[in-house]
């Protein structure tokens, strides 16, 4: 087990504030790292620049090294919105097709009525990884011919249901090689990266050890020690995950979809994706878009890592923030929304958020109906899982931590309360769903 010795070490040096520096959020930053709840960077661009951009706490405990806004982490799904645009960009070349079968791009793919849409989209029906242990070294290619091998089905109809799905996405990222001819860091950079001003998003290594200056996810357990709880090493695979951002590089990507950068595919990256006639909680971008699609973020998470990035078209800000240090679930949707209330001006808001008690009770299997009439069902766990039904589609609400649910597809953590009811914690409201007899 790896100690700290002395607090006053985790904390990085912050540098002059900018002119147009949130008012705050410094402060609520420092407190949080000051309380061990945060450790990471935060950076906000807006149309005149840079607001705001600082690192917090250890990049690697073992050695005190702090983390700076250019510190690398592993930016887990947020790989998934580059692949997703990197698909409606040739899609829009008339490169590529969505509503033709994978295996026109990718011979060895298993199922023939699988489309691309259907990958896009999370509904293709196919398995995660740990179908696939041992998965070191193994890259997509070998996993789909794996698939075919063992003749496995999809686990329903393509285009039938959502299931929030990886390998979709990295099969994606092969067919963007295989029609464009290009690696996929070749294209990424040359037609997506290279626009934004991003210079050092990389795929991460398969070794760990020639990942360098990399942040090192890690946990604290109940008597304060730490322990890593860290990216895993041999994955071959990519599309779906394995990209390392730094925030300052997400907030340059972020900005770019903010400023208009991209905007030949953005009308199409921010529609909502339809499934068998019903509008999923995804775009076909693999963005969560509010009403009228001028606000959009999503997150990555894997591990010790949790990564946010948010961009408003009509404020022109974009916000990104990058972790290494488990945060807690119960914080996660208060500290993004209390970011967008800074990034703002709302600093009063801000604060009542990061001031609100945390969740404490877990949510139970039942019939809830919110606020505005809806209503939704949480059938009782299965394969470390409960089954959300909602807007007419099922989403899995995976255990993240002994009292959240998150909800891959919806971007929902769910929570319970002291009267049996639900918690809904979306990243612009509360919703309290009342259990229906």
């Amino acid at each position: 087990m790896i100690r700290i010795a002395l607090l006053a070490a985790a904390l990085l040096a912050n540098p002059p504030a900018h002119a147009s520096e949130p008012p705050g959020l410094g402060a609520a930053l420092n407190a949080l790292s000051k309380e061990q709840k945060f450790s990471g960077a935060v950076v906000i661009r807006g149309p005149d620049g840079v607001r705001f951009a600082r690192g917090y706490g250890l990049a690697d405990p073992s050695t005190g090294r702090r983390f700076t806004i250019d510190t690398p982490v592993d930016g887990a799904s947020l790989a998934k919105p580059v692949t997703a645009a990197a698909i409606l960009l040739l899609h829009r070349e008339g490169r590529i097709k969505l509503d033709v079968p994978v295996r026109r791009y990718v011979l060895e793919y298993p199922h023939s009525e699988t489309t691309v849409r259907h990958l896009l989209s999370h509904s293709a029906g196919l398995p995660d990884y740990d179908a696939f242990e041992p998965i070191t070294g193994k890259a997509t290619g070998a996993m789909l011919r794996d698939l075919g091998a063992r003749l496995t089905p999809p686990s329903f109809a393509p285009g039938s249901a959502f299931a929030y799905c990886n390998l979709c996405y990295d099969t994606l990222a092969v067919i963007v090689e295989r029609v464009s001819g290009l690696t996929y860091q070749q294209f990424i950079d040359r037609h997506l990266f290279g626009p934004a001003g991003v210079r050092s998003s990389k795929l991460r290594p398969l070794r760990l050890t020639d990942w360098r200056g990399r942040a090192i996810g890690y946990r604290r357990d109940a008597s304060g020690g730490i322990k890593l709880n860290d990216s895993w090493e041999g994955e071959a695979f990519y599309g779906g995950g394995n990209i390392a951002f730094t925030a300052a590089d997400l907030a340059r990507w972020g900005g770019a979809w903010a400023d208009g950068r991209y905007a030949p595919v953005r009308t199409r990256a921010t529609q909502p994706a339809v499934i068998a006639g019903r509008k999923s909680g995804l775009t076909w971008g693999n963005w969560y878009c509010v009403k009228g699609r001028r606000r959009c973020h999503y997150l990555g998470h894997h591990e010790g890592f949790h990564n946010f990035l948010y961009w408003d078209s009509d404020r022109r800000i974009s916000i990104a923030m990058v972790s290494n240090n488990t945060l807690d679930s119960r914080i996660h949707q208060r500290l993004q929304r209390a970011l967008v209330a800074f990034a703002e001006g709302r600093a009063v808001i801000a604060r009542r958020e990061l001031d609100q008690p945390l969740a404490s009770e877990p949510v139970k299997p039942g019939r809830y109906k919110l606020p505005n009439g809806e209503t939704l069902n949480l059938f009782a766990e299965v394969e470390r899982s409960m089954t959300l039904e909602f807007g007419d589609l099922h989403y899995a609400a995976f255990r993240a931590g002994p009292v959240m649910r998150y909800v891959p597809g919806l971007d929902l953590y769910l929570a319970g309360t002291s009267d049996g009811h639900l918690l809904w914690l979306s990243l612009y409201e509360d919703l309290i769903g009342q259990a229906a007899r």
